[in-house]
């Protein structure tokens, strides 16, 4: 039985990482437009390659990518077979929900650039603490712009300290959103919440009804982060390939308490692992999972 009291084994949400046959363009586009930092710029080691399972990528150059605090929240990889993904079309990663200060102001700025604004920005349902705006960047990727201006029970969420801080919620297409669940819940040690709720971007992405009400669940994770998992209907799966990580977001790190002993681990000197024991695991729907140790 998942305890819903102590704090979980896992989280925060470290990175995410878009994969991309133009990635130097997409480092422009999050650095130009989105505030970001190069923090790190490094080559994919063999060993690093081989823990993504995608020995082809071995050679290939990456970015680490953070705030301008210093935090790191994206690494973006050059990947001569990824193509932009079609959003909400594959199970996976389908967004990632960035926290900033102002949206309203961050919106109007990134008109006419490569982020598409695929909504206006509003409260969200759930809470008029939370306003965010959807955008979609060149890679196909989603982002969920949020702006937290109070506390929302149960819920522990961050404030922003800086214009584009970091992400705090990776977000999930699943085919089932208990069998997700209990995947995060299993290494998280820690219960989630289920629900059925609109979510105005995948109604609008997918031609329904606006009023459209979808299952989720959510799980919080260490320093105030979450997962959020979105049960949708005709999802492909995603891309397996020793070759490509394929286009979008191919994948999301976590911190860990202790990596579960069935699992192989590796050490890189590289950042954003620094040393720490890592691996990468699949979830339910073959998401890729990447777990690095405190």
């Amino acid at each position: 039985m998942t305890d819903t009291t102590s704090t979980p084994a896992l989280g925060p949400c470290s990175l995410a990482t878009l994969a991309s046959s133009d990635a130097a363009r997409l480092v422009d586009d999050y650095c130009s437009h989105l505030h970001c930092h190069v923090l790190a710029s490094d080559t994919l080691t063999e060993s690093m390659a081989e823990q993504w399972q995608c020995a082809g990528l071995a050679g290939a150059t990456y970015w680490v990518l953070g705030n301008a605090n210093g935090r790191a929240w994206l690494r973006i990889v050059d990947d001569a077979g990824a193509e932009p993904a079609k959003p909400l079309q594959r199970a996976g990663w389908m967004a990632m929900e960035i926290l900033v200060e102002d949206v309203d102001s961050l919106a109007e700025t990134l008109e006419g650039s490569s982020f598409e604004q695929l909504r206006p920005v509003a409260n969200l349902e759930l809470s008029d603490k939370i306003r965010a705006v959807q955008v979609q960047g060149a890679n196909g990727e989603l982002l969920y712009l949020t702006q937290i201006s109070g506390e929302v029970p149960p819920f522990q969420l961050p404030t922003a300290s800086c214009a584009v801080d970091h992400l705090f919620i990776p977000v999930l297409a699943s085919s089932n959103r208990s069998e997700s669940l209990a995947g995060y819940e299993s290494l998280a040690k820690h219960g989630g919440l289920s629900f059925d709720t609109r979510v105005t971007v995948i109604n609008q992405l997918r031609g329904l009804p606006m009023e459209s009400q979808h299952p989720l669940a959510t799980l919080q994770l260490a320093d105030s982060s979450l997962i959020e998992i979105d049960q949708l209907e005709q999802l492909a799966a995603p891309i397996k390939s020793t070759q490509t990580l394929g286009g979008g977001i191919a994948m999301m790190t976590f911190y860990i308490d202790q990596i579960p002993q069935q699992f192989t681990t590796y050490q890189h000197q590289q950042a954003p692992y620094n040393g720490r024991r890592s691996c990468t695991v699949y979830g339910y729907d073959g998401e890729r999972i990447e777990l690095i140790e405190r």
